[in-house]
Order: structure tokens, then sequence, then C-alpha cells
């Protein structure tokens, strides 16, 4: 190693020049104790062996296939740990990825080697649990952490292990099919065995099951996969599903030269919300131009702002530029800023509208942040830092941010946890939020050493990349977090906090999202309105509303039976004066009726087929329509014993009429039931029903 790749993309020489020579812990650990590979260092071999152990096999013994097999699991489990520990939590995105992806290799090549059940006697638990708990006692004379956050690895494992062997087992049984299919078809035509990139992309995105284990059992039967066809379907539901980026594009060809002429922005904005600076720069669709008139939609480099430039989660600030006359300070141009982004290293590019006069290259303007705005994104940002303390405190310090939002009217949070929060565990978060806030504690900001601060206790977000210097946010006592972004300088100033929803959104992640500041105010002041008209529409006072909604409730559900009960007793007596148009199919004596029950719902349809097939006796097939309104048909069909008999089944017959209406249904051979949405078809699809029953019964005689 002789260079070091700078942010621009440089090299510049490294003062040490080195040579990797590759001997690491593990390749010195396998000389020193004299083995033939790094798996059998005692780095990795005690896992093999429990895995060896629980497969009922011996390593020693074993052939080249199980020991592969076993090697695979040793490593892979060791690695899962770590990162698991380390925070990063299985999901299908980015370092989530690869740890599910290492996991569930891990769990295809244990069940490979003939590993089933817990190790504990349960045949039906989780196996990764047992084999992890190797992993972690090896680690603990070199990562104490790893131990103390032993029930979060155990618990994510099981969990993930158990849901991937429901994937595994659907998905498994489909490509096998398939792969007897690519078999056949080649056998047949003498050509080349493979598996289609449709199938492929089918099992990935409909069955969840991974490419790379598709691939790797077709290898195993000797079939290989269209990977290039993979990626075009893939392509195709990107294309489909791709939302709208922001990306901050500085010049279509003179990037490279206006990068050359304009430095990285200073940023004021920690400690001001006005400034004054120069246009360095203007683009107006990503092209250089030196001026521009009102109305265009542009992009300005200044040499300073105290706009921020969206990052770490935060919105960029929004305000105006103001062009002066030097002499006169008459205003001269207004350009509204809309959003700041940072783009090719340290570079501002503040986007806005002009909305008075014109402004160029090389002039003075002032600039302004909305302060209300900024205020806002203040207020949601700390607020922030605060709810990830609080989550900590609630459900356990292992919970880590995986992603975030803050805005001027709201916050939003991502972070790795395996199940829903409680009610109460929500309630128990927002109160710790408050009491923090009502603290009225002042903010600390340092910039620090990185590993300093890490020393002290700051929290970093995973996979972030930091330089030599961090910028340290303190609420002393609650939070300490390395960030980049503007905060209130008191608690106080955020006023409240109102957690507005829990969700997930990946497996293993979920999100919050919440209000502060003033933001807070008017979600209240809202809420508080909303059950003011409560209150007056239910005439009852705010505590009694719970009690009052149930009560009506469930008189409604008590009204609605019993609608529903006399319907269902006027579809039966309607039913009754039709019993005698039933006909005879000669020569079963099977007693047949097809009837359009005008409006009756689903339910008293229901009713007076049950009563029709009591009443005509067996053999009999009743077919009953209707029309119960907002374009809606409802069908039913009951077939007796000796109908069923024959061959003839219900379910089956009233799919077929009910397409016919454009709509679909099915059930038991003895009694199903359709819906369509096309009322005017009924008549005739019940003429067709009436001739279809009439001849599947002549048909059984012949």
């Amino acid at each position: 190693m002789q260079y070091n790749k700078k942010d621009d993309g440089s090299l510049e020489p490294l003062k040490q020049k080195n040579i990797d020579t590759g001997m690491g812990l593990e390749r010195m650990a396998r000389i020193l104790q004299k083995v033939p590979n790094n798996y059998e260092t005692d780095l990795i071999f005690p896992i093999i062996e429990k895995a060896a152990s629980m497969a009922i096999v011996s390593y020693t013994t074993a052939d080249d296939a199980i020991k592969t097999n076993l090697k695979i699991i040793g490593d892979h489990m060791r690695a899962v740990v770590y990162l698991i520990s380390d925070g990063v939590i299985p999901s299908n995105i980015g370092r989530g990825y690869v740890v599910r992806r290492l996991i569930r290799r891990v769990v295809r090549t244990c069940r490979l080697i003939g590993i089933r059940g817990d190790g504990h006697g349960n045949s039906e638990g989780a196996f990764l649990p047992s084999l992890a708990e190797v992993a972690i006692r090896l680690s603990t004379e070199i990562d104490p952490d790893v131990e103390s956050r032993r029930k979060s690895i155990l618990g994510e494992l099981q969990r993930e292990e158990l849901r991937f062997v429901q994937t595994l087992e659907r998905g498994e049984k489909l490509l096998d099919e398939l792969l007897d299919e690519a078999l056949l078809s080649a056998g047949n035509n003498g050509g080349k065995c493979s598996l289609s990139g449709k199938d492929v992309f089918l099992l990935y995105d409909t069955y969840g099951f991974p490419v790379e284990i598709t691939a790797e059992i077709a290898g195993e039967r000797g079939v290989s996969v269209d990977m290039k066809g993979f990626d075009i379907e893939m392509e195709n539901q990107r294309k489909q599903s791709q939302a709208a980026h922001n990306v901050v594009k500085l010049s279509v060809g003179n990037d490279t030269e206006i990068v050359k002429s304009i430095p990285d922005t200073e940023f004021l904005g920690y400690d001001y919300l006005s400034a004054t600076a120069v246009v360095k720069g203007i683009l107006v669709n990503g092209n250089p131009v030196n001026d521009v008139s009102e109305g265009s939609d542009v992009e300005i480099l200044l040499d300073r702002t105290p706009f921020y430039a969206e990052s770490g989660g935060q919105v960029g600030d929004n305000g105006f530029l103001y062009v002066y006359g030097k002499e006169d300070r008459q205003q001269k141009a207004v350009i509204e800023i809309n959003d700041v982004q940072k783009s090719l290293g340290n570079i501002f590019v503040h986007k806005g509208t002009i909305k008075q006069g014109s402004v160029e290259v090389g002039k003075e303007i002032d600039a302004a942040v909305d302060a209300k705005l900024r205020q806002g994104a203040k207020a949601h940002h700390t607020a922030t830092h605060l709810l990830q303390s609080a989550l900590k405190s609630v459900i356990g310090s292992e919970t880590s941010q995986a992603g975030s939002l803050v805005a001027f009217d709201r916050l939003r949070f991502d972070f790795n946890f395996h199940r829903p929060l409680s009610e109460e565990e929500l309630v128990e978060i927002e109160s710790l939020v408050n009491q923090w806030v009502s603290h009225a504690t002042h903010l600390e900001t340092k910039v620090m050493d990185l590993q300093d601060a890490k020393n002290a206790g700051a929290i970093a977000m995973f996979g972030e990349k930091y330089g030599e210097q961090v910028r340290v946010v303190e609420v002393p006592g609650v939070s300490m977090e390395l960030c980049g972004g503007t905060h209130v300088s008191n608690t106080a100033e955020i006023r409240g906090f109102k957690i507005i929803s829990e969700q997930g959104i990946a497996s293993g992640v979920r999100r919050i999202e919440a209000v502060a500041g003033d933001a807070f105010v008017e979600y209240v002041c809202a809420r508080d309105n909303y059950m003011r008209r409560l209150c007056s529409s239910l005439k009852a006072k705010a505590e009694d509303v719970n009690g009052r909604v149930e009560t009506v409730l469930e008189e409604l559900r008590t009204t609605r039976n019993e609608v529903s009960s006399l319907r269902g007793k006027i579809a039966v007596l309607k039913a009754a004066s039709l019993a005698s148009k039933a006909t005879t199919v000669e020569p079963q004596n099977v007693r047949v009726m097809v009837e359009n029950m005008g409006d009756v719902d689903g339910d008293g349809l229901k009713s007076a087929a049950e009563y029709l097939i009591d009443t005509l006796e067996d053999p009999a097939a009743v077919i009953l329509g209707s029309t119960p309104g907002d374009g809606k048909v409802s069908l039913v069909a009951a077939f007796s014993p000796g109908v069923v008999k024959m061959g003839i089944q219900a379910g089956k017959f009233v799919g077929g009429i009910a397409k016919l209406c454009g709509g679909g249904g099915g059930g038991k051979p003895s009694f199903a039931q359709a819906g369509g949405r096309k009322p005017e078809n009924l008549p005739g699809a019940l003429e067709n029903a009436r001739d279809e029953i009439v001849a599947a019964i002549s048909s059984k005689s012949s």
C-alpha cells in the first residue's frame, strides 16, 4: 500500500509505505497450533465441533463435502454473531441483507448435513442459538460486549431462522418442481439444462427465496441459472417501483471546471441565520450560466452560507437570497430558496426560483434562512436524539438507529427491533422524552477527535463515514451523539413531544413518527378540537367518551344482527313461496331450483338456500342469485349429498357462473358462495346455470 485516496478522488503518497503479507491472526494461529487450515484453529473449530455433534457426524472421519459444509457453518456463525452484536440486524437492504444472506446460508447448510431441532430435545426448535452460544463463549476474552448482548443475539437468530425455514420449505418445493421440468425439457430436446430468469425471479419475488440459494441448489443438480434473465426481471421491477430521487447535478459537461473554480462552501448556520455572501456559480437545468432573470428555477452556489444543506437525515433550509444595489441599497432581486443539497464534496447547492429581478455570478447577496422553519428542524433533531435515548432505556440498549428524517413539521426515526412496541412502552418513551424536555437542560456542542468522542461514549451511526474531527452534540446525562445537524440550545425549546405512529417497515426494522416544538402544539390543539366535537356529538364528557362509544357500537352491532336475522327470515319466506317452482330432472328425480331473489343480501341468500335444500330433500340442487345493491351480485349454490355423489360440486359450479357476472368464488362440494360486479348479467347467468345443471345431471344417467 502506497497511496491514500482522498474524497475528491485524488491520490496522495503515504508517509509510510508497506506490504500486506496476509499474516493475520488466523494464519498465525494456524502456524502456531500446527493445523492444516484456519478453520481448525481454536478461533473457529469449537463451533464446527458443536455443529458436527448436532448433525451426529465426526469431523475427522467426515468426507470432504461434509467438512466443507461444517467450515461454512463455523465461519459464518462467528461472523453473524459479531455483526448482530455490533447492531447490524437482518433486513433486505444494505448491510442488513449481508447478515441475512449469511444466516440463510448457515440454515440451509445445517439442514443439508442433517441438523434438525434446537439440540435440547425440541425437533421443531431453532438450532442457530445453540451454535451461537459457542461463538459468544469464544468472544468473552476479546469482546465482552458480545456476552452482554447475548439475549438479543440469540433472539434475533431464532426469529430469523424460524422465518426462513418456512420460506425455505415453500421455495424448495417449487424449486424442485422447476428443476425437474428443466431436466426433463433438456432430456427431451437434448439442449442445455437451465433455469430461466423468470422462474428465478418468481422464486425471489413471490416466495422470498434467495437467488444465491436457488443458484446453489440448481448447481448441485447440474442445472445452470439464467442470471442475465433474472437481472432483466429485477431491472424491470426496479423501473416500475422506482420513486423520484432528489439528485443534484452540477453540470453535464463542465463539472470538472466548476469544481476547480469553486471552493467548498463555508457553513455559518450553527451561529447565524443570515449573512452576506458572493455568488460563485449559477446553474439552470444543471448547466452553468453567468446570469439569470425573473421566473427561472436555479441552483446557486455561494462562497459561504447560513443555509443548512440536507444531510444526516435533516432536510435543507428554506429562505431567501436578496440582491441590493451597491449605492442605494435598493432591492434588485429576490430568490426564494426551497431546498439546499450538498454536491461534489462540500459545495452547497441552493435550489430555488427567481421571484424578482435578476442575479449574476460575482454579485454580493444577503442570505436569510426562514427562522421559524429552522426552529422546527432544530426542535425535531434534538427530539430525535432524546427519542433514541428513551428507546434504549425502555426496550434495551441493543436497539440502534436504522435511519431518520428530521423535517420542519415532524420527525421519523427508524430503529432495529423485532416486534411492535406495546402501548405501555410507547407511553413510557413519550413520558421520558417530555420529562427530559421539562428539565430545561442546556445542550453542549464540541468538536473532538473521533476516537476521543467514541471513548467518551458518543453514539455513532453504524456504517456512517466520519472524519478525524467530529462534532459531538450532548444533552448532559441523557444523550451524546456524533451529529452535524442543527439543534436547540436548551431542551425547553422543544416544548413538547408526541408520538403519532409506530409501525414495521421491514423485517426487524420499526419506525416511529412524532412531532415536537410548534408542530407538537398544533397537533395537540387539533386533537383537542376533534375531541370537543366528538363530545358534543355524543353528549358526553371527554373522560366518558370511550364508554359512550363502546355503548353505541354495541347497540349498532345488536341492531345489525337483528336486521340480518329479519332479512334472513324474509329471504326464507320468499324461498318458501318459490319452492313449488322446483323442476324435476329424470331419471334420477333430482329436484332443481334456479331463481333470482331480487335484492336479498348474501346472508339472506345463504339462509334461503339452506332452507330450500332441506325442504326439497335429497337429491336436490339449488342455485340462487341476487343484486343487493352497490353494483354487486351475490350467488349461492347448495347441492344435496345425492348430487355431490354424482360428481357435481357446488364450489366448481358456482365459480363458472360468477365469471359471467364479472366475479368469482367457490367453496365446498355441497355449498359455495360467489360474487360479481355486473348485476346486468345476472339473469343470463342464471339461465346458463339452469341449462348447465340440468345437462350435468342428465349426463350422469347416460
